[in-house]
Parts: C-alpha cells; sequence; structure tokens
C-alpha cells in the first residue's frame, strides 16, 4: 500500500497486467491478470491519495470531467470517488466509499482508462474485441448499441474476449495494428443476459442499483495477454425494422469506413484539447489499410443473434 512518499507497493498477488503495462495498484483489481513479463519497473501505478479539488489551468469538459493542456485530467464522480490522472504512469484516486467496491472500478477501467490511453499515445476505439482464429474482430458502437452482448456471445462460442467497452489499438506495431487486452469480463444488462439464455444470480452489479453486471468468462490467471493483430471492425447499429435474411454486414468503402471509426473514437472531445487530432486520424488511417471495416445492423431485442454471429464469423475467417 501507499505511505507518505506516495510510493506503492506490490499487494498480495503481485503485480498485474493491462493493456500491455505492468500495473502496481493500492486497489483490489479483482478483473487484471498477474504481471508474468520481466523484472521492469511499473509502467503504471495507481495510488489511493488526496485529489484536487480542481487542476491548475484546467478546463471543463463536462460537470464531472476537468482537463489540462499538460494532459492531466480530474474526475469525479459523487458518491463513489474522485480519480487524478495525473500522468502517464500515475493514477491517483480518492474513494468516497469502500475502496474494493465495483463502482470504483467501473469508472477507473472506463473514462480514466480511455483517457491514460490518450495519454500513452495510442487509440481507444469505443469497442469490445474478440479473438477469432488468432485475430482480433472489434465490435464497435455508441452504448446501448450491443457491443458487449455481442462480445459476451461470441465468447460463449469459444473465442477468447480481448477487451469491453474500450478496444486499445497500437497502429504503430511492427506489422500492422494490434489490439491490446485489457481483462476477461463484460458488463451486461438484465435484458442482455436474457437474451443468451443466462440470469444474474451470483453476478457482482456493475454499479450499486443497477440491473447492469460484471459477467466473467475465466480466471484472470488464464487470460491471453498477447497483443492480437487487428483482422476487423464492425461499426454496429441496431434497429427496430425486419431485416430480410441474415444480419445485415456490409463492407465499407475507405472514406466511409474513415469517417465510421472517427465517429467511435472513445473520449473523443478531451483528445481534440490534447491536440491529438492529427495523431488519430493517421492511426484511423493505418487501420483501414489493415483491417476491413463493415457495418453491421442488427435487430434491436437481439432476435438474430445467432445468424449475427455466424456472420461476423465468417468474415473473420475469410
Amino acid at each position: 500500500m501507499s505511505g507518505e512518499s506516495g510510493r506503492v507497493t506490490a499487494g498480495p498477488g503481485g503485480d498485474l497486467f493491462l493493456c500491455g503495462w505492468r500495473v502496481r495498484s493500492d486497489l483490489v483489481l479483482p478483473e487484471l491478470a498477474p504481471w508474468n513479463g520481466d523484472e521492469q519497473e511499473p509502467d503504471l501505478t495507481i495510488r489511493i491519495g488526496a485529489v484536487p479539488a480542481r487542476l491548475d489551468g484546467a478546463l471543463d469538459v463536462s460537470p464531472l470531467l476537468q482537463v489540462t493542456s499538460q494532459r492531466q485530467a480530474r474526475l469525479s464522480i459523487d458518491g463513489v470517488a474522485s480519480y487524478w490522472l495525473r500522468s502517464s504512469h500515475e493514477i491517483v484516486v480518492d474513494p468516497q466509499m469502500a475502496a474494493d467496491s465495483p463502482d470504483i472500478r467501473t469508472f477507473l477501467f472506463g473514462t480514466v482508462l480511455g483517457l491514460l490511453v490518450h495519454r500513452r499515445g495510442l487509440m481507444p476505439l469505443h469497442a469490445s474485441c474478440i479473438r477469432i482464429g488468432g485475430k482480433g474482430v472489434a465490435i464497435s458502437g455508441m452504448s446501448g448499441a450491443g457491443k458487449s452482448t455481442l462480445a459476451a456471445a461470441l465468447t460463449r462460442r469459444g473465442h477468447a474476449l480481448v477487451s469491453d467497452d474500450i478496444c486499445v489499438i497500437d497502429t504503430g506495431a511492427v506489422g500492422g495494428p494490434v489490439v491490446w487486452p485489457a481483462f476477461p469480463r463484460v458488463k451486461l444488462w438484465q435484458d442482455s443476459l436474457e437474451a443468451m439464455g443466462m440470469g444474474s444470480d451470483g453476478l457482482e452489479a456493475n454499479r450499486f442499483g443497477q440491473r447492469k453486471y460484471y459477467l466473467r468468462f475465466a480466471g484472470a490467471a488464464d487470460f491471453q495477454t498477447a497483443p492480437v493483430p487487428l483482422k476487423a471492425v464492425h461499426l454496429l447499429r441496431a434497429q427496430n425494422v425486419a431485416l430480410s435474411g441474415q444480419a445485415d454486414i456490409q463492407k465499407l468503402s475507405p472514406m466511409a469506413a474513415v469517417a465510421g471509426l472517427n465517429d467511435q473514437i472513445y473520449r473523443k472531445r478531451t483528445a481534440a484539447i490534447w491536440g491529438r487530432e492529427g495523431e488519430l486520424f493517421k492511426a484511423i488511417g493505418q487501420i483501414v489499410s489493415a483491417a476491413d471495416v463493415y457495418r453491421l445492423t442488427r435487430r434491436s431485442d437481439f432476435s438474430q443473434l445467432d445468424s449475427l454471429l455466424r456472420s461476423i464469423e465468417d468474415d473473420a475467417v475469410s
């Protein structure tokens, strides 16, 4: 735990893995796999400590989020915690509830992680990612589009989960863009669980009082941590009208693919404040050059779920 110096020592389980980084944390983070790499110093420390009420020179992105031109950020969730992205290597968390609460991890692995990815010069796509045939298939869309449901359903068909909600893409990797694995769990609403014939009994709630739950697929120690080459991105949309035949999957032209991916950059407004537009436009171009980008339309009630999953699998191995 961190002492007066702010130094964080490894917890009982040792250091942890997140998106290729060695993580040392005051918080218990059961989602994360143990670190099994070399004996390098941690890439990221997460410590419990005081968070200033206002950052120097801060801009208000929203009532909850402040950012600075030095690429610091402060997120405050009333009754949960305040978070301070202090540098590329340090996050400070000031809990307002039990430090092991899933509510605290919900925002840590959401907005705070997305901002950290920007800070470290990578591409955070608003997407879940599955490993199919050794390749990464990202399913992207706005909140509620169904990307986590599809990722969970594909995992239940024997494919490995790479990430949920935020897909961390390194477009500078040798050989082309790769996705860095995060952790083996998804967040699902009650109706999504029911669409897969599951219930919520025994599942941990994403936030106190919500009908959204954590679904874990493997022990963290069994999680595959190697980066996966990006094969395809499916830009997901839902509609209420019936589709003819199988799910509608349309491969996009390069121009349409660029526009679609740009819409799904996670925390894009903060990225603009931090001057990342040029970097991200280049990253999108590299993704479009290396991976297939599709527009995937599904019924909003998931009545064609099996057809949709088969179509995604077929495109992944084609």
